[in-house]
């Protein structure tokens, strides 16, 4: 798998910014790639819908073709496998090209859709004990407000994903998968 993608370009956005395709992308990374099919059964859609938003995702780079695992016994499958760990891009960034904004908008509550359904799940879960005592007590959500500068937001996101990565590196024997989102903006006193 490739190394994180980053979104810059307002056609980027826009191919990623629908929750069915998140959601693909994020199936393939964490449960391995699959054959349109799988990914229905996975998500509990039709393998219709996942083959559009897979012919999508494939024109961006997102998805790759994964002609290794096989054709099936018919000759027809094609089996798909995510193009990166993971996504990033910037809701504010200074882009002259036209519809950016608009796109990194559509993309943010695209995502927020489906993280918040991730959060749900995982706090249901936990609530029917369906994780150790050590998960429920390491798993954990908050916020924090620091007063600093665009240079040092930066930094400070830097730091994050390179403990992310590193973490990621090198997992232990026992690990889980574990979804960290981050989300680092300013925000004014009095709002």
């Amino acid at each position: 798998m490739e190394s994180p993608l980053h979104l810059s370009r307002a056609d980027t956005l826009r191919a990623m910014a629908h929750p069915m395709r998140i959601e693909i992308l994020g199936s393939l990374r964490v449960d391995g790639p699959a054959t349109s099919a799988r990914l229905a059964r996975r998500l509990g859609t039709d393998s219709g819908q996942t083959s559009h938003h897979l012919r999508h995702l494939a024109r961006y780079g997102f998805v790759v073709e994964a002609p290794d695992l096989g054709k099936g016994p018919r000759g027809r499958e094609r089996w798909w496998r995510a193009g990166s760990r993971s996504t990033t891009w910037d809701p504010g960034a200074d882009d002259a090209t036209p519809g950016y904004a608009e796109a990194a908008r559509a993309m943010g509550e695209a995502a927020d859709e489906v993280w918040n359904r991730a959060i749900e799940r995982y706090r249901a879960e936990a609530a029917r004990l369906e994780w150790s005592a050590a998960w429920r007590k390491a798993a954990t959500s908050g916020d924090f407000i620091l007063r600093t500068t665009p240079a040092g937001l930066s930094g400070l996101w830097s730091d994050v994903a390179k403990a992310v990565e590193e973490r990621a590196a090198e997992p232990e024997p026992e690990a889980e998968n574990v979804v960290v989102i981050m989300h680092a903006f300013p925000r004014r006193a009095g709002e």
